[in-house]
C-alpha cells in the first residue's frame, strides 16, 4: 500500500530539522555585530584644554547607548577597564585594536584627539567603523621636541648638543631657551614667535669638564608668556664624562647608512663614541668637528676600542678579526644589484626585540650572500623569488661579532613613522646584544629616558569620517543551537508512527 503524502511529509520535515541542526544551517539573514567602542587614553589629550576629555567620555556613554558593545582603552595597550580621571599612556598606538578587531570581524567607533601613532592601520578595520575626533580651541604653547646629545663623552671634550622647540596649534610666544649641564647653565638661546606647529632648531657647544662620571644635560624654555603645557617645556638627558671610549664606528665609504647607524650607536652606548670617516685614500677626519686624523691613529682606535664597528671596506686595515681586540660589528655594503625585501626574524638572540616590526612595509636592501655562521637573525628574499639571504648573522662566544652584509638601511630611517621604528629597533637590539657584558649578560647600554613624546604638541593624524575597507562579520540565528529543531523532528516522527497505525501501515 502506497503511503499517504501526510506520511512522506512528516518524515521529510523530521529529516530536515535533523539535518539543519547536523549542518548548523543560518535560519534567518544575517545582521551586523554591534561595534566596539575604542577610547585613546594617551597623554596627547594634556595638549588641549581638560574639556576635550570630558566630551570624549561623554561619547562614550552616548555611541553605548545607540548599540555598541564592549569599551577597549587604547594607548600604549588595548585592554578593558574603568575610564582613567586623566589620560596618562605613553603612545597611541591603534595596531593591537585593529589586530583584534580583524580577528573577530568587530567594527570599532573610535573616539580619540587625532594624534596617533599609527594612523595607517585604520584602513583595515572592519568595514563600518568610525572615528571621532574631538577637539577643543587651542591656547598658545610652546614644548622641546628633541633634545640631541651623545650619551658619552670624553672628559675635556667639546659636543654639540642640538634642541628643537616645536609650538601648538596656537603657536607661542618668544622663550629663551636654557642649557645646562648639572646644574650649571653652560648656555642660552632666544627662541622667537612661532607660528602653528612651527618648529625652530638650536645647536649650541658644550665644553665638558675633565673627569670621570654621570652627569645631566638639561634643556628648558623660560618666559613668563602663556603656556599650555609647563610638563613639555624641560627635559633631561644622562651623560658619562669618561677618559676612555666605549666605542669606535669607522667608515671607508661614508654615506647615509653609516650616518645613521653612527647616531644609533651612541644612543646606545654609555660612554663616549668615536667616529671616523675615510674621505679620500690616505685621508681621515673625526666625525663631528671633521679635524684630520692619521691613519695609524684610526687603525690603533680600533685595536683599543672595547667595541669596534667598521663600515664600508672592512678589510681595509687587514682581517677585521685580528687587528681589533673588542666586540665586533661588520656592515660591508654590496654593489647595488636586485632588490631584496626583509621577510622577517630568524631564530637568533634578538628575536624578541624585532618582534612587531612590519617587515612587508618595508623599503627593500642590497644583500650579499655569505657563509653560514652563527644566528640568522634577519632574513630577506627577492620579490616573487625564493632566492633568500641573511641580511644580519650573530655569532656568538666571548667575543660576540655581528656580520651585516647589506645596505639601504638609510630608506628605512628617512621615511619616518613605522619604517624609521625598525631601523632603531633592529640596530638598537644588534648594538645592545654585541655590546653585552658577557660575562654578566648585562648590556653596557644608556638608561632610557622618560617618553614624554606625547606631551609633545603634534598636528592631528587622523580625520573623523567613516574607515576600514575590512570585511565585518555579520550574525544570524544558527540551527545548531535552535533546540526547537529537535523537538520538531521528534514530534512529526511521532506523528508519522501514530498514523501509520492508525492507517494499518508498519
Amino acid at each position: 500500500m502506497t503511503s499517504p503524502v501526510g506520511l512522506r511529509a512528516l518524515r521529510a520535515l523530521a529529516v530536515l530539522a535533523v539535518l539543519a541542526m547536523a549542518l548548523d544551517l543560518p535560519l534567518g539573514p544575517a545582521v551586523p555585530v554591534a561595534p566596539w567602542v575604542g577610547l585613546d587614553v594617551s597623554a596627547s589629550w594634556r595638549t588641549q584644554d581638560t574639556s576635550a576629555w570630558r566630551e570624549a567620555v561623554r561619547l562614550v556613554d552616548s555611541v553605548r547607548a545607540a548599540g555598541a558593545d564592549s569599551l577597549l582603552l587604547v594607548g600604549d595597550s588595548v585592554r578593558t577597564g574603568e575610564i582613567p580621571v586623566a589620560p596618562s599612556d605613553r603612545a597611541s598606538r591603534v595596531a593591537p585594536l585593529v589586530d583584534a578587531a580583524i580577528a573577530l570581524g568587530r567594527p570599532v567607533v573610535l573616539l580619540t584627539d587625532g594624534r596617533l601613532d599609527d594612523p595607517e592601520r585604520l584602513t583595515r578595520l572592519p568595514a563600518g567603523s568610525v572615528v571621532r575626533v574631538i577637539e577643543t580651541a587651542a591656547a598658545p604653547d610652546a614644548a622641546i621636541a628633541a633634545l640631541t646629545a651623545p650619551g658619552g663623552a670624553l672628559g675635556g671634550d667639546t659636543i654639540d648638543v642640538g634642541v628643537v622647540v616645536r609650538a601648538g596649534a596656537a603657536g607661542s610666544g618668544p622663550r629663551t631657551l636654557a642649557l645646562r649641564l648639572g646644574d650649571r647653565v653652560v648656555g642660552t638661546a632666544a627662541i622667537p614667535l612661532l607660528d602653528a606647529y612651527a618648529e625652530h632648531a638650536v645647536t649650541l657647544p658644550v665644553a665638558v669638564p675633565a673627569g670621570d662620571g654621570a652627569t645631566t644635560l638639561g634643556a628648558s624654555l623660560e618666559s613668563t608668556a602663556e603656556d599650555r603645557v609647563p610638563a613639555n617645556d624641560a627635559v633631561r638627558s644622562p651623560l658619562l664624562v669618561s677618559g676612555a671610549i666605549a666605542a669606535v664606528f669607522v667608515s671607508t665609504a661614508p654615506d647615509q647608512d653609516a650616518r645613521y647607524l653612527l647616531a644609533a650607536l651612541r644612543s646606545t652606548r654609555r660612554g663616549p663614541v668615536q667616529g671616523f670617516w675615510r674621505v679620500a685614500p690616505g685621508e681621515w677626519r673625526t666625525d663631528g668637528a671633521m679635524r684630520p686624523v692619521p691613519e695609524a691613529a684610526v687603525r690603533e682606535a680600533m685595536r683599543a676600542a672595547p667595541m669596534a664597528v667598521v663600515h664600508g671596506d672592512t678589510a681595509l686595515f687587514g682581517a677585521p678579526r685580528e687587528v681589533t681586540t673588542g666586540r665586533l660589528v661588520l656592515v660591508a655594503p654590496p654593489p647595488p644589484g636586485e632588490d631584496q625585501y626583509p621577510v622577517g626574524a630568524g631564530e637568533s638572540p634578538i628575536v624578541a626585540a624585532l618582534t612587531g616590526i612590519p617587515w612587508d612595509s618595508l623599503p627593500p636592501l642590497d644583500v650579499a650572500a655569505t657563509r653560514e655562521e652563527g644566528f640568522a637573525a634577519v632574513r630577506s628574499r627577492r620579490a616573487r623569488r625564493f632566492d633568500e639571504r641573511v641580511v644580519v648573522r650573530l655569532v656568538d662566544g666571548p667575543r660576540r661579532i655581528a656580520i651585516v652584509p647589506a645596505a639601504g638601511f638609510g630608506r628605512w630611517r628617512l621615511r619616518g613613522g613605522r619604517s624609521a621604528e625598525a631601523f632603531d629597533a633592529l640596530w638598537g637590539s644588534v648594538f645592545d646584544w654585541v655590546g653585552a657584558d658577557t660575562a654578566t649578560g648585562a648590556a653596557i647600554g644608556p638608561v632610557a629616558a622618560a617618553d614624554r613624546a606625547e606631551l609633545v604638541p603634534r598636528r592631528p593624524t587622523v580625520v573623523e569620517g567613516m574607515v576600514g575597507d575590512g570585511r565585518p562579520m555579520a550574525s544570524a540565528p544558527r540551527a545548531g543551537t535552535a533546540w526547537w529543531l529537535a523537538a520538531i523532528a521528534v514530534l512529526a516522527l511521532c506523528a508519522e508512527w501514530i498514523w501509520r497505525r492508525r492507517v494499518g501501515l508498519r
